[in-house]
């Protein structure tokens, strides 16, 4: 058995990075899958007198609510052969004298049951031993695979990363539209980070909580009361780090916050006193969301987080002010002066504080300014 227990793959998708995804293998229920995957991860092998390992692999089939895959080292390195994609493969077991699209077959082992998501298992050619080198992650419990695949390891960490490639837009074959590759890849330890470049996995204030409330092991379904102090922690994880001027990694918090809030919040009917809890978080979200990426300089989606506060029901009337006064700020910084200072009007309405006050002199000072060059851009047209 390899010393090596966990390895990693780095995704990036259109060119962008999305994350790390590190998985443990299950050496002692599937060795030969395991020392295959490792080796493909680090050492790499020659195939046709080319050093390969999945560093440039493509995920060539992705299937919402079901699982996603790659691993074709035949034809899904780089730009790939689109003709091919996901015919190929080959393993460390392969032969030097070996050819065709898939090589190295090596036996199937623990083909067990898929009563979980975020397992790792290999993908066969459809017949016992087909095994090489591709691979699937399982997003949901998958009953009718159980008994046909090789299970040989589980998702520790980059679960959102893994939820990121599941959502991305596929064609009428399921491959992503946008190249959706493996960056890099490699033997992953303990005192390695797992970063994450659209989502915020940082512990800061407790934070333990999965990205997305389905892969939530903490509670269930049903446990409305949890599920609201862990939104709430959540968000103040996110003020912590606003405090930092982490702007970027604090909106991401205040999103995975909301992402709990509409999961969990029950009908109004079934329970009104959650109801108006989480609504309640709901709107401070908002206006968190609001102020981050105005920070961010994100000023038309910061708009649009104001304009989903502004159409709720029973906002009080301090959030309303700071919704209207945190909008204006956007239009300000978009040079909408009108609609800013309507915006300062409305806030006024609320809230009557001196700083509402210098924003309507500032506006109305501009305005003015505005319409006297205008007056005179006129004026010298008709000399």
């Amino acid at each position: 058995m390899s010393s090596v227990t966990t390895v990693y793959v780095d995704i990036e998708i259109g060119g962008c990075k999305s994350g790390r995804i590190v998985v443990e293998l299950f050496w002692d229920k599937a060795p030969l899958s395991a020392q295959n995957f490792k080796q493909l991860c680090c050492e790499g092998i020659q195939v046709d007198g080319k050093h390969v390992n999945f560093r440039g692999n493509r995920f060539h089939r992705v299937i919402k609510n079901f699982m996603i895959q790659a691993g074709d080292v035949m034809y899904g390195m780089g730009d790939g052969d689109e003709e091919n994609l996901g015919k190929g493969g080959c393993s460390i077991y392969s032969k030097p004298d070996e050819e065709g699209p898939c090589r190295g077959a090596f036996a199937d082992e623990n083909a067990g049951e898929f009563s979980e998501p975020f397992l790792l298992a290999m993908a066969n050619m459809g017949a016992p031993d087909s095994n090489s080198s591709q691979f699937f992650i399982t997003t949901t419990v998958a009953p009718h695979l159980n008994g046909k695949h090789s299970i040989f390891g589980r998702v520790l960490h980059g679960k959102a990363v893994v939820r990121e490639i599941e959502k991305e837009p596929v064609d009428s074959d399921g491959v992503p539209e946008k190249v959706v590759m493996i960056a890099g890849c490699g033997e992953w330890k303990e005192d390695m980070p797992a970063p994450l470049y659209n989502a915020c996995n940082d512990p800061i204030g407790g934070d333990v909580y999965e990205e997305y409330p389905a892969d939530n092991t903490f509670f269930g379904g049903e446990e409305f009361s949890k599920a609201y102090d862990a939104a709430v922690l959540i968000k103040e994880s996110g003020t912590l780090l606003f405090k930092r001027k982490d702007f970027q990694n604090a909106f991401f918090k205040y999103r995975k916050s909301l992402n709990y809030v509409n999961e969990y919040i029950p009908d109004v009917d079934l329970d009104p006193e959650q109801f108006v809890r989480f609504n309640g978080l709901k709107q401070k979200l908002y206006l968190n969301m609001t102020l981050a990426l105005f920070n961010l300089g994100n000023y038309d989606t910061a708009i649009s987080y104001a304009n989903y506060l502004l159409e709720m029901d029973r906002v009080p009337s301090m959030d309303l002010a700071k919704a209207y006064y945190r909008r204006g700020n956007c239009y300000l910084a978009k040079n909408r002066l009108e609609d800013a200072l309507s915006d300062y009007k409305r806030c006024r309405e609320y809230n009557q504080d001196e700083a509402v006050e210098m924003k309507i002199a500032a506006v109305e000072s501009k305005l003015a300014a505005r319409l006297e060059k205008t007056k005179k851009s006129i004026s010298k047209f008709f000399q």
